[in-house]
């Protein structure tokens, strides 16, 4: 089992490059400056940022690798916990150039980053709250819009200080020194703050008490530990102290988050399971039929999918195929699929007229039945004569199929569509028929196939589908199946898969 995926590799070995940078920067300082020239209250911090760096770069690999995934959406807790981690640098560079002529400016350029830090910080602890809380409401998108402009607003005040000297300038001598407007950049800092906690509080039905006090502590923590240390002179542990924090809330929000998220993940690798075994999977299915050959597959989105394909012997003459497509996604179209695969092949089974039109008519009466979630299911089912070559089927608004005549090459068979199942009791749906002569192939397909997208947004297509089936016209539905997947995937390449992609195709050999 692999417990990090390739992308997680990456992101690591590129976060271990620039984070041990970082951090041996902030140990070469030390011997540029050199100890003998340091205070001990200095080395008392510097000692606390490197530790914290330290701390930062453990937290971040252990975010990326954690086989539990921590909880939903990681990613705001990451960029905080990289602007936290700046933080720390450029505060241990800060206190070791200061004072020093040669670096003065390197002391200009780090107190610029450092004053990047914390607008950026109070931001991604917004934006990370947010996702947490998961709310998506009208004054929540106000206050988003507030905090992501005053924050830009902050930093271009920031930058600008490059030639203004607004919040601070280093002498000649190579000494910091803050101006009377310095606390001007505190003021989003300190908004950011109390809208953030305000929201926690107005929403506080939605966490658990432990969940509220470890995010107000990451807030009150470093506010109370830099009211203690502020009597003290050039003592600086704030930067560490929020790693610290950062560690306490990921251990307390997303790993016991993640505990729980893995307890689903185990629930849906079962759902998934059993979805799986359900659907007809050895082939050939009917071995001692030589008069037909048949292939299936389905590849859900998610753990569990909402389409289904069937097939199965009414009699001795009579081949049922059937492949459908639940609206929705997730557990309840799963659901729903296996309710509508059982009244189909139930309805079926028990037709006298083995009409598909009439079954299909049935088949939605009853799925309309106690129907709350307003689910409905395009399908196809044909129905073939095996010593005829007959094929009598209905659409409900599933997509048109797919027919090569013995010589031909395959091409859409289209027809007027009708509703799809369980959008309203009563419905007629339109039948049809095709004759198979020997060496005719039928392909039916839901529109996962046609509607595969890539990384610009572009579909798979009809004309990409029937390219691919008319590679090697003659060959059989398991290698049809195959080529189709094949350039499906070549298609779509590293862009996540949005929909099933379900498939059935039978090739006629000809009646005994």
């Amino acid at each position: 089992m692999d417990f990090i995926s390739k992308k997680q590799k990456q992101r690591a070995i590129l976060a271990s490059i620039i984070y041990l940078v970082l951090l041996l920067l902030s140990v070469q300082f030390v011997f540029v400056r050199g100890l003998s020239d340091l205070k001990p209250v200095y080395i008392f911090n510097i000692s606390g940022d490197i530790f914290g760096m330290f701390m930062g770069y453990i937290l971040y690999i252990c975010c990326l690798i954690d086989v539990q995934k921590t909880g939903n959406d990681l990613k705001w807790f990451l960029y905080l916990l990289n602007a936290a981690y700046f933080g720390v640098f450029t505060d241990s560079v800060a206190w070791l150039v200061d004072g020093v002529r040669e670096l003065s400016y390197i002391n200009f350029a780090d107190n610029l980053l450092y004053y990047l830090c914390a607008p950026l910080e109070v931001f991604f602890f917004w934006k990370y709250t947010k996702n947490f809380l998961d709310i998506d409401k009208k004054t929540i998108k106000l206050i988003d819009g507030f905090q992501f402009y005053g924050c830009l607003v902050s930093i271009l005040l920031s930058v600008s200080n490059v030639f203004t000297k607004f919040y601070f300038y280093v002498d000649q001598e190579g000494f910091y020194h803050r101006t009377d407007y310095y606390l001007i950049s505190l003021i989003y800092v300190s908004f950011s703050i109390i809208c953030t906690l305000t929201v926690i509080v107005l929403e506080r039905k939605k966490l658990q008490s432990y969940q509220i006090v470890t995010l107000f502590m990451y807030v009150l923590g470093p506010t109370i530990v830099s009211i203690i240390t502020v009597r003290i002179y050039g003592l600086s542990i704030i930067n560490g102290v929020i790693m610290l924090f950062l560690l306490l809330m990921y251990c307390i929000l997303n790993v016991v988050q993640g505990r729980e998220k893995a307890i689903a993940d185990r629930d849906l690798a079962l759902a998934s399971g059993i979805q799986e075994h359900i659907l007809p999977r050895l082939f050939p299915p009917f071995p001692e039929r030589i008069e037909f050959d048949l292939y299936a597959s389905m590849t859900p989105a998610k753990e569990v999918g909402g389409d289904f394909y069937d097939f199965f012997m009414i009699d001795q003459d009579h081949l049922a195929i059937v492949i459908a497509d639940v609206s929705g996604k997730g557990v309840p179209a799963a659901l729903f699929m296996m309710v509508a695969r059982a009244i189909i092949k139930n309805q079926t089974l028990y037709s006298r007229k083995m009409n598909p039109s009439t079954i299909l008519s049935k088949v939605n009466n009853q799925l309309c039945e106690g129907n709350d979630l307003e689910l409905f299911v395009t399908a196809w089912l044909g129905i073939l004569t095996v010593s005829e070559g007959r094929l009598r089927y209905a659409n409900a608004g599933h997509e048109y199929p797919c027919l090569k005549k013995n010589n031909g090459s395959f091409e859409i068979v289209k027809e007027k569509h009708s509703p799809p199942l369980a959008a309203m009791e009563g419905l007629v749906f339109r039948g049809g028929e095709i004759y198979l002569d020997k060496g005719d192939t039928l392909y039916i397909y839901t529109d996962g196939v046609t509607e595969a997208t890539n990384s610009k947004n572009d579909l798979f297509g009809t004309d990409r589908m029937l390219s691919a089936l008319n590679e090697n016209m003659e060959a059989s539905p398991a290698e049809l199946d195959k080529k189709v997947r094949e350039r499906i995937y070549q298609f779509v390449k590293d862009a996540p898969q949005f929909d099933d992609i379900t498939m059935l195709c039978l090739k006629f050999n000809g009646s005994n």
